[in-house]
């Protein structure tokens, strides 16, 4: 309740106002205030996912009735998300944003883990993984495609490797941010789920790039950083007729600051290069989520 009027800059007594009269206007009771802290109802749960839809497309709707109203974008936008995407993925369109929009000073915050970005005043943010439905505005980007792979001499010392079992015989990179169990589809449909044998732990996807590079073991990473590297047989990839699982990628943005039209206008710029098949290796699967 409190971090809601925070929010919304009004007081908790408000907040607790407004919910009373909804849940009277729709009979149902939508908070679980019974125990130390506030939850939502089965019908309160539901309730929200019927209205998350509509009231995200009428918060795009005013950004982009804002943004047709500006005459000159111009402005601060601060964009965070992990490194290695924004070094792939963003910094790329940054000559096309500049052109189109040279009166926005935009503003770069590398930051491989899931901190408050609306605490630290950042206006959009890239996120792997799930997104937190509901609190920002959120559009799905192509997701992370991603293999296991090693170094040539790292791949040469190993004993032949056919299936995802044998990779947790080996050594491998994980990151502190990603799961201890690596998932896998081949084309007929199996499955196989491991839990990979830890030579090496970091805490950036640019650590673990490198440790695979010098040949200190093996792990999943993205297709977007290691493409160029695996045409110049710099890595190999392992298992090749088995494919790990995607990871989802999302573009959030405060919902306070989409009506800023130099916050849309960069927003808008971003998603319109997914729809370019260049864009992260893959065609954009636009949805809300």
């Amino acid at each position: 309740m409190s971090a809601a009027a925070a929010e919304l800059n009004t007081t908790k007594s408000a907040i607790s106002q407004k919910l009373a009269l909804f849940e009277a206007e729709l009979g149902l009771v939508l908070l679980d205030r019974s125990g130390r802290a506030v939850a939502p109802t089965a019908a309160g749960r539901r309730i929200f996912e019927i209205c998350v839809g509509p009231v995200d497309a009428a918060l795009e709707a005013e950004a982009q009735l804002g943004f047709a109203r500006s005459g000159r974008i111009a402005g601060r936008v601060s964009v965070s998300g992990p490194n290695s995407l924004l070094c792939t993925a963003l910094v790329p369109l940054l000559a096309g944003l500049r052109s189109r929009y040279p009166a926005i000073e935009l503003e770069l915050h590398a930051d491989d883990s899931k901190s408050d970005f609306a605490a630290e005043d950042i206006d959009l943010s890239f996120r792997t993984g799930p997104a937190d439905k509901g609190r920002f505005i959120s559009a799905a980007l192509p997701s992370a495609q991603r293999a296991p792979l090693a170094s040539p001499a790292f791949a040469e010392r190993m004993p032949r490797l056919s299936r995802p079992a044998d990779l947790a015989r080996l050594p491998c990179v994980l990151r502190t941010q990603e799961s201890g169990k690596w998932a896998f589809r081949n084309k007929e449909g199996q499955q196989e789920i491991i839990e990979p044998t830890i030579g090496l732990r970091v805490n950036s996807m640019e650590l673990a790039f490198a440790a695979v590079l010098a040949g200190q073991g093996a792990a999943l990473l993205p297709s977007l950083l290691t493409e160029v590297h695996i045409q110049a047989g710099n890595l190999v990839r392992l298992i090749p007729d088995w494919s790990a699982d995607p990871v989802a990628l999302t573009l959030l943005c405060r919902p306070e600051r989409l009506a800023a039209p130099q916050v849309a206008a960069v927003r808008r710029h971003i998603l319109d290069a997914c729809g370019n098949s260049g864009f992260l290796g893959a065609e954009l699967q636009y949805e809300k989520v």
